[in-house]
């Protein structure tokens, strides 16, 4: 268990913060993901960061995977200065060689792979009528293909360590339209069906390993400020008059019904809830966090 002092420096240095209800209750926090291994794309910010977080902070060895190889081991540097165990690898998802390469490194450690969070993705917001479609290409092939692939290479090994848990993002937009993210939305929808597909060939297989899906909807993250000027105009119904950024907590005001956005660290705790044993009835489940966008 990680001393008062280590949670400290990961709620200080980004770990666990905004919602984290996790930090407030440390003392009752259990090393249930000890002597299992975890692998998390997407894990150099944002959901993926805090999930990596969370996860080294239940016991889990993480491998920190991103396209940025220097986010990453940032990554690995606060599980490291807290006391908890990663190591970082630059992954494309997109890439089936680059997944092979960074899975059978995984196979050498003596924690053997129980758990794979495919958290790495990609948004664009722009009028599907003027959308090169070279961008809706890198889309699919980041959010769709990276995540088929993840599981592809990642499930057999799961189901050769003894069986685990795996977690894809898919997004409150499988559900609910949204004009000009019709790339993302389709996207996301995907990933939803082929989460329930698979689990339920795992399912068959009785191979012992569960697929589940996350379904956020506003997320307070790094990812809103990539937006270019185009896209923040795109969205210029949910935004205040002249603005030049997008704000999770400014749009979260116009279009979530509780009125705010989530945080990385709220979502990383569903995940860990899905990875667990507490979680071992639930597969095939879209689990939706997204303060009641899709209620009604």
């Amino acid at each position: 268990m990680l001393s008062n002092e280590a949670w400290g420096l990961l709620v200080r240095d980004g770990g666990l913060r905004r919602g984290g209800a996790a930090g407030d209750r440390q003392g009752e926090i259990m090393l249930e993901f000890e002597g299992r291994a975890a692998l998390v794309t997407g894990g150099g910010s944002g959901i993926g960061r805090e999930t990596c977080l969370a996860l080294a902070a239940r016991g889990a060895f993480v491998w920190v995977t991103d396209y940025d190889r220097a986010s990453a081991e940032a990554t690995v540097d606060l599980i490291g200065r807290a006391g908890g165990r990663a190591r970082a690898l630059r992954l494309d998802v997109a890439l089936e060689a680059e997944w092979e390469a960074a899975l059978a490194l995984t196979d050498d450690h003596a924690d053997g792979l129980r758990i794979l969070v495919n958290c790495a993705g990609k948004s664009i917001i722009a009028e599907t009528f003027a959308m090169p479609v070279e961008d809706l290409r890198r889309i699919l092939s980041i959010n769709v293909e990276g995540t088929f692939l993840g599981m592809k290479h990642g499930i057999p090994r799961i189901a050769r360590s003894g069986g685990g848990a795996v977690v894809n993002m898919s997004s409150a937009l499988a559900m609910k339209g949204v004009a000009r993210m019709a790339a993302y939305c389709g996207s996301k929808a995907a990933i939803e069906m082929m989460t329930k597909a698979v689990a339920l060939e795992c399912a068959e297989l009785r191979n012992g390993v569960r697929v589940n899906s996350v379904h956020p909807g506003i997320v307070d993250t790094p990812a809103w400020h990539k937006h270019g000027p185009d896209e923040v105009g795109a969205l210029s119904d949910t935004l205040s008059e002249g603005a030049s950024v997008l704000s999770a907590d400014e749009v979260a005001r116009k279009v979530v019904p509780i009125g705010v956005a989530c945080s990385a660290g709220e979502i990383a705790q569903t995940i860990c809830f899905l990875a667990s044993d507490a979680a071992r009835h639930i597969t095939g489940a879209g689990i939706v966090i997204d303060g009641g966008m899709t209620a009604g």
